[in-house]
């Protein structure tokens, strides 16, 4: 495995972020829009054990493209096309010539081989493009190395000795060295088998969307070879825990844009494990149960459960880990320790309660961060001893006796914490809230108007999700980024001023992991 030299690694970056840039810069060549889907060329020029596979779809005429820099423009950058023009001027950058023959589908850098212990490392970078033979000449010309001609298979590429370059078919590939070369070569005529043709990263790609700006693919298992010397013992910690379902199988990410705002998707070949019960797609009601203005919204369900899994499997690593690591006997001590802290005999009547969806939901009475108010809202199967535990954990910082009020109907308890600050709490119709007084009043009372589900930011965010929502984090950025520290007032540029809401999502579909976000950005 060849030794990767300073000034090679800098010009294989700098050939990746050129081609990266023409794709970008590229925009200005075209004025039209097509929704097709991006067809992974490169994939079928990779060795089929590439750890990492980075793809660009540099089809500028795409929907993707159009997409993504109109939402540029929203968030502030006027023109980019011309603006792009302009920079390259300035620089002698000819587009026909020197940019326009990097264009053609995609662009993509793999790694397949990575060695901590000698800072090894192979892979290379290929381009479908739109001029092969004049993407060669660019290369060559601008790299400032002597090319000696040879040949692999027929194949004919040039040594430069830091650089090795080729034009295979309509593709133009830049390797580390020359058996990364040859191995591309092999896997174009047919020798070896190409990462497209693997199982996993099918399933992974046909999973995601086809229509995307970039495309990552990880095999951390193969990664985890030249990282950690195939380590035996590492492997199997992983495999016992459950994190080597997720940790060491294939996982693919996409970027992309929509018309409302740019979007992440990700998914894994690997089995979700103990945490599956948290990651079930469902419906979701307590959105419907928070002010509309709530700035801070996440949700998820199956604590109870999930929670039960990880102890019946991992009960004797957990011991040893507080035997070792804390001044506790065992698991059980440390539970029955933190329980004692909150008024209880056993942290886990707390964690039991959590049986179905448990949401925390915060707003902002004012721009001022300090003016937050929270509540926690939880499916609860056994109302009364519901009623018992938050009695306990109530009671157990409080600074003055509880007071109780009916609201609506509902017979809720009022404390004041250590700190003076006033907290909430009731349990009514299968569910419990509790908060700060104000925010718990109001879930109760339902006296605050329009709610969460139904407000525009957070309709658009849920609308551009890729995924069913499982477990799931969303925040409304318009009020985020304006609140105040000390009561001075933020300076937003134009982009923090047209974000909106986000989502981060992870949820088990159809026995596959996914993990999607997206970020709406509003029209001017």
């Amino acid at each position: 495995m060849a030794i990767l030299p300073q000034r090679q690694y800098g010009i294989l970056i700098t050939v990746g972020l050129a081609v990266v840039a023409a794709a970008i810069a590229g925009v200005v060549l075209f004025t039209s829009s097509r929704a097709t889907e991006v067809d992974l060329t490169t994939a079928k020029l990779v060795p089929e054990d590439a750890g990492i596979y980075v793809a660009l779809n540099t089809d500028l005429a795409s929907s993707q493209w159009v997409a993504a820099f109109k939402l540029i423009e929203r968030l502030g950058t006027e023109n980019p096309e011309d603006k792009l023009r302009d920079s390259a001027e300035d620089g002698g950058v000819d587009w026909e010539k020197d940019v326009a023959p990097f264009l053609g589908g995609n662009a993509a850098v793999y790694l397949r081989g990575f060695s901590i212990s000698s800072l090894s490392v192979q892979g290379a970078a290929i381009a479908r493009c739109k001029d092969a033979k004049r993407a060669l000449e660019v290369v060559m010309d601008e790299s400032g190395f002597d090319f000696e001609r040879e040949t692999h298979r027929g194949v004919e590429y040039f040594n430069g000795g830091g650089l090795v370059v080729a034009r295979v078919g309509n593709h133009l590939v830049v390797a580390m060295d020359v058996e990364s070369m040859e191995e591309v070569i092999d896997v174009s005529e047919g020798k070896t088998p190409s990462l497209a043709s693997v199982a996993d990263f099918k399933s992974l790609r046909d999973e995601l969307t086809n229509n995307f700006l970039a495309f990552v693919y990880v095999n951390a298992g193969a990664l985890s070879e030249g990282l950690f010397g195939g380590d035996a013992e590492l492997r199997a910690a992983l495999e016992k825990s459950g994190a080597g379902d997720l940790a060491l199988k294939p996982g693919a990410a996409v970027i992309g844009a929509k018309d409302e705002g740019f979007e992440f998707q990700a998914a894994s070949v690997g089995k979700p494990g103990l945490v599956s019960p948290m990651l079930q797609p469902r419906k979701r009601k307590f959105a419907a149960m928070v002010p509309a203005d709530a700035a801070i919204f996440f949700s998820t369900t199956n604590i109870a459960q999930t929670w039960k899994e990880i102890r019946a499997r991992s009960e004797g690593e957990l011991d040893d880990f507080f035997r070792q690591q804390s001044g506790y006997r065992d698991l059980d001590d440390a539970l029955r320790s933190a329980g004692q802290e909150i008024g209880l005999k056993n942290v886990e009547e707390l964690i039991n309660l959590f049986t179905g969806e448990m949401s925390v939901a915060a707003w902002f009475t004012s721009t001022d961060e300090e003016d937050a108010e929270v509540a926690l809202l939880a499916d609860v199967q056994d109302e009364a001893n519901a009623r018992r535990v938050l009695d306990a954990v109530a009671g157990s910082s409080s600074s003055s006796r509880p007071r109780n009020e009916r609201v609506d109907g509902v017979e809720m308890t009022f404390v004041k914490d250590s700190d003076g600050r006033e907290l909430g709490y009731a349990v009514k119709d299968g569910y419990m809230v509790f908060g700060t007084a104000r925010a718990a009043r109001s879930v109760i009372a339902r006296d605050f108007g329009p709610d969460l589900a139904g407000a525009p930011n957070y309709q658009k965010s849920v609308k551009q999700m890729p995924t069913a929502l499982g477990t799931f984090a969303y925040f409304d950025l318009a009020t985020l980024l304006r609140l105040t520290a000390g009561g001075v007032p933020v300076d937003l540029d134009e982009a923090e001023k047209a974000l909106r809401g986000t989502i981060f999502n992870m949820v088990d579909e159809r026995g596959v992991v996914r993990v999607s976000g997206v970020v709406t950005i509003a029209e001017k």
